[in-house]
């Protein structure tokens, strides 16, 4: 099975699951399963984020979209992330509330429920351990960079099902504890727990995806400016941009202004050499413009020009 089936296989099932843990929930009264539910939900949108990233990384651009569809990814990561994030303050507001107003809870229901949970989300982590973490070591040397990435992708995904796994493995024990020793408030404690746990580890994507759209910078502009300036022939720089349009990838653009008198066969081999430097730390996609001394000027970076 390639990795776009076994992605999609995942997610078929899991969907299934959170309808079924959601209906359980409301049935049952138990926040602590809703809040699995939708952090089910969220790992599946994730999934849907990984799928994304394997169609539309093969797409090539076109002349509307230029770039391709490279923002797709950050795009469904942000969205995500941000409903994720909004659904678990409200389960952490209901779960106070309710541990003030107390509701019963059908204990039998939440056991059965968060079992098919574990099973389901143990079975999605053995497909996706299987294939993302593995195989990586099947590829040919030329293709090595892209299955790299996507065997990460997979393995990512690995981790949110495994993480789903060990949750519903604890709401089982709260059933069992809210069945033999009557113990309702260990819904509450569990679902506000979930909540501030899956707020914790999903801002940082939020951010990071945020930023992203933005085009904002997460590389050292320092190291890249002292990297271009060491070349002997350059003159100074201005106008350095870097961005990260995919989570995988930086792109870059400066304008280069060269010491006068140099030819453009010379001019290339430079711009050639500092290409490669600069995909040594990652930059991957770079323009550079090259300029004469009387478009010298002093700042670096980005400047407002009106």
């Amino acid at each position: 099975m390639d990795n776009k089936y076994i992605l999609q296989k995942v997610i078929f099932l899991n969907i299934i699951l959170v309808i079924a843990e959601i209906g359980a929930g409301i049935f049952s009264g138990s926040m602590a399963l809703i809040a699995d539910a939708f952090h089910n939900l969220g790992d599946v949108l994730a999934l849907v984020i990984s799928l994304v990233a394997i169609i539309y990384g093969a797409k090539e651009a076109t002349k509307q979209m230029t770039f391709g569809y490279i923002k797709a990814e950050m795009m469904a990561a942000f969205v995500n992330s941000l409903f994720l994030i909004i659904t678990m303050i409200f389960i952490f507001l209901e779960s106070i509330n309710r541990f003030f107003e107390p509701n019963s809870i059908d204990a039998p229901i939440v056991i059965f429920t968060s079992l098919i949970a574990l099973v389901i989300n143990g079975y999605s982590s053995y497909l996706l351990s299987e294939k993302g973490v593995s195989h990586h070591h099947h590829h040919d040397e030329e293709d090595s960079h892209h299955h790299h990435h996507q065997d990460l992708n997979i393995s990512s995904a690995y981790l949110h099902m495994l993480g789903d796994a060990i949750i519903s493995l604890s709401v089982v024990v709260g059933g069992i504890v809210i069945y033999f020793f009557g113990i309702v408030a260990i819904d509450t404690i569990l679902s506000s727990l979930f909540s501030i746990y899956i707020i914790k580890e999903t801002y940082p994507l939020l951010k990071k995806s945020f930023i992203s759209l933005m085009d904002g910078n997460s590389v050292d502009l320092e190291a890249v400016t002292a990297l271009i300036l060491e070349v002997p022939e350059v003159h100074s720089i201005h106008d350095l941009h870097i961005y990260n349009p995919n989570s995988k990838e930086v792109y870059g653009s400066i304008h280069i202004v060269f010491s006068d008198n140099l030819d453009l066969k010379t001019i290339e081999h430079i711009i050639e050499n500092i290409r490669k430097k600069l995909l040594l730390i990652g930059i991957s996609h770079f323009v550079i413009q090259p300029e004469s001394v009387k478009y010298h000027s002093t700042s670096n970076q980005c400047e407002n020009h009106l």
